[in-house]
């Protein structure tokens, strides 16, 4: 056996590989609190948020006739509208999104004598909050604006509207009579229904398609 045989030193032609630098890092652990932000913000991050709003208002409505002017007496309103998509970013304050919600919305305004038409551009801000509550429960909470927090474009069909609308002040009652609609749709059962995810409810019934993700299904899993 030659003097070499249990010879360690580096070979100086390798190149030097340090041992730290090939361990793999385990996981890295988190608190309760910042997983619970985490979750919020990935889960329910702002796409998912925005899709769940278009399609809780759905595409079309309808909603009248309502009284407008003072009283409530003087004309009714009939309105039917398109809603755009929704867009917003987070809030900064809060776990949340400020939702924009573009409008498109056709007036019908009754006064008894003549029945005259409206068409609007509309933009409504919605303040969207999230918070847990028990047992496991993510509610979201939606505050409509107030009536000059709406953004509305005003087009009238004819000379006779146009001065009326200038002379009544009519964009300020139709963004009241927006607002009150935005608030009889947020109280309606299924939108009611969607601001309340139950996450017991949800993992129980999805738990058989989670188990199948991460369990084995048979023996080769096994192996």
């Amino acid at each position: 056996m030659t003097d070499h045989a249990f010879d360690t030193s580096p070979d100086p032609d390798e190149p030097f590989v340090d041992p730290a630098a090939s361990v793999v890092p385990g996981p890295q652990p988190i608190g309760y609190d910042e997983f619970g932000m985490r979750f919020m913000n990935l889960v329910l991050h702002r796409d998912r948020v925005m899709e769940s709003v278009n399609r809780v208002l759905g595409e079309t409505f309808q909603l009248g006739p309502i009284g407008a002017g003072p009283g409530r007496k003087v004309a009714k309103v009939v309105a039917s509208g398109t809603f755009g998509t929704a867009y917003g970013d987070a809030l900064a304050d809060v776990v949340g999104y400020q939702v924009n919600l573009p409008i498109d919305v056709t007036f019908h305004l009754d006064l008894g004598v003549d029945v005259l038409r409206f068409d609007a551009a509309v933009l409504l801000p919605l303040r969207l909050t999230m918070e847990l509550v028990e047992p496991l429960t993510i509610l979201w909470h939606i505050a409509p604006p107030l009536p000059g927090e709406v953004s509305i474009d005003v087009q009238s069909d004819n000379r006779r509207a146009a001065v009326l609308q200038k002379l009544t002040g009519l964009d300020g009652e139709l963004r009241r009579f927006i607002v009150r609609f935005v608030e009889r749709e947020l109280e309606k059962p299924h939108v009611r229904k969607a601001m309340r995810i139950d996450l017991v409810t949800l993992i129980d019934n999805a738990w058989e398609h989670i188990a199948t993700q991460i369990m084995p299904n048979g023996p080769e899993d096994r192996a």
